[in-house]
């Protein structure tokens, strides 16, 4: 997930200790010519007079060559000890939400004449203007030793994305389980990060199941994305750590599911983060490893 964790839990906001910068860029179904991106970026850590981490987020999805949506947030979680190696983070995030209209992009039957092509400017139409809206999200989650886990329902507030209030422009309630852990196998380093996910969406249900490794700085790693309305897509990651910057890229293949001109390249994607303190010296009562992928 790239970073993009306290975007679907804000309880994980901090989790990581140290300050962390990350960027993330993904292109979904480049074979098919559909232009749909997603950019990606937060800042977050622990602050110890905060009594939890604080962070920020800015994520735009690219729908296409006539649709965005601009999202921004913030983030708080507090942090706390429940037990002798229990440890257990509540977050709330609250961020703005925007759906742009390219209306230079939009073609029409109108537009187009037999003999001379695309000629625009409908005359009579009135386009879609851009409509923001406010949303929050909340979440909790625990680890003990080395487990951890989460739960979160974010779009409380379902904002529309449109001015007319409409029941299908609005953006339904999404409901995240996750949980993982963290190996490390002898004297060698290696360290083995499963972790899985269930997102409940509306009437669609995406399981996820992965797992990182990570030796001398070698991070590699396998997952499965199943979507009920979807496809099932498996994929490998390849990344470097040479701290205090991780570089991860990943590919995703469309394995099951889907219509046959859907086929191929599901995500490619490429991330960044970079950490501006050593992990080991902030005073952070836990740190959870949570995986790139």
């Amino acid at each position: 997930m790239s970073g993009m964790h306290m975007m679907y839990n804000p309880a994980w906001t901090g989790a990581t200790g140290a300050p962390v910068l990350n960027i993330s860029a993904y292109s979904f179904l480049p074979g098919n010519g559909f232009a749909l991106k997603s950019v990606y970026a937060s800042y977050d850590g622990y602050y110890p007079g905060l009594h939890g981490g604080a962070g920020v987020w800015l994520a735009d999805d690219i729908l296409g060559d006539v649709m965005n949506d601009l999202r921004a947030g913030a983030c708080y979680a507090y942090h706390f000890r429940a037990g002798r190696n229990v440890y257990v983070n509540a977050g709330l995030t609250a961020s703005l939400v925007s759906r742009g209209i390219r209306t230079g992009s939009i073609i029409l039957p109108e537009d187009v004449d037999p003999f001379r092509g695309i000629t625009g400017g409908s005359a009579g139409y009135s386009f879609p203007s851009a409509y923001t809206g406010f949303d929050l999200g909340t979440g909790v989650s625990f680890s003990t030793g080395p487990w951890y886990g989460g739960l979160s329902v974010m779009h409380l507030t379902q904002p529309s994305l449109s001015d007319d209030n409409q029941e299908q422009n609005r953006l339904k309630r999404l409901y995240t389980l996750s949980t993982g852990s963290s190996f490390t196998f002898g004297s060698s380093g290696f360290t083995l990060n499963p972790s899985a996910a269930l997102l409940l969406q509306d009437e669609n249900i995406t399981v996820y199941l992965g797992t990182e490794g990570r030796w001398r700085g070698i991070i590699s790693g396998l997952s499965l994305w199943h979507a009920t309305q979807g496809f099932t897509v498996a994929g490998t990651a390849l990344g470097w750590d040479a701290d205090p910057v991780k570089i991860i890229i990943s590919y995703n293949y469309i394995v099951a599911g889907g219509d046959v001109s859907f086929k191929g390249t599901a995500i490619v994607k490429a991330g960044l983060s970079f950490s501006f303190n050593n992990v080991e010296k902030s005073r952070v009562p836990h740190i959870i490893k949570l995986p790139l992928l």
